[in-house]
């Protein structure tokens, strides 16, 4: 069996959505500039603003190509350190359990800001969830010093990396 029970104890702690649209803090810059080499934060305020970055040709597909790169090598390497079977069950029940809990989260946190489309939820726990999946994956290949730890903090810490657009991270 493998155990990540120190990452699911970290999701279910995490404050997931709760510092939406807030101003960020040295600590969410600081995992900001350790997730990706960018020149700059951005922060957008709401879950309109989100859309709208998630929807325009600005956001970088070269960010997530790397981050899929880095996933699937990662996984690689996992399964060379682990049983397939059990690596496989240990990622499906994590990301099962995750994609639960923070989807209601990202719900509740649309309820307060109010007039949220529905989709909008589902893509904010979505890339919740990937950004479990991703830190699993990378501990489980015996990586700590992954960029996908301070992906997972922000998350964490509330907020939520929509993308890279030019140079600049936007966070919302």
């Amino acid at each position: 069996m493998i155990f990540l029970g120190p990452l699911r104890t970290a999701v279910r702690t995490a404050s997931w959505f709760a510092a939406l649209g807030e101003p960020l803090t040295e600590g969410d810059l600081a995992d900001a500039r350790a997730y990706v080499d960018v020149q700059g934060v951005d922060l957008v305020a709401s879950w309109a603003e989100a859309e709208t970055f998630l929807k325009s040709p600005t956001a970088s597909l070269d960010w997530w190509n790397h981050e899929e790169a880095e996933r699937k090598a990662l996984l690689a390497e996992a399964g060379t350190n682990h049983p397939e079977r059990a690596l496989w069950t240990a990622l499906s029940e994590l990301t099962t359990e995750t994609g639960d809990l923070v989807h209601g989260k990202a719900a509740t946190a649309a309820a307060r800001a109010g007039n949220v489309a529905p989709a909008s939820i589902h893509v904010a726990a979505g890339a919740a969830s990937q950004a479990v999946y991703q830190l699993a994956v990378a501990r489980l290949a015996g990586r700590e010093a992954s960029p996908f730890e301070s992906k997972f903090r922000l998350f964490a810490a509330g907020r939520w990396p929509l993308g890279v657009a030019g140079s600049r991270l936007v966070l919302f």
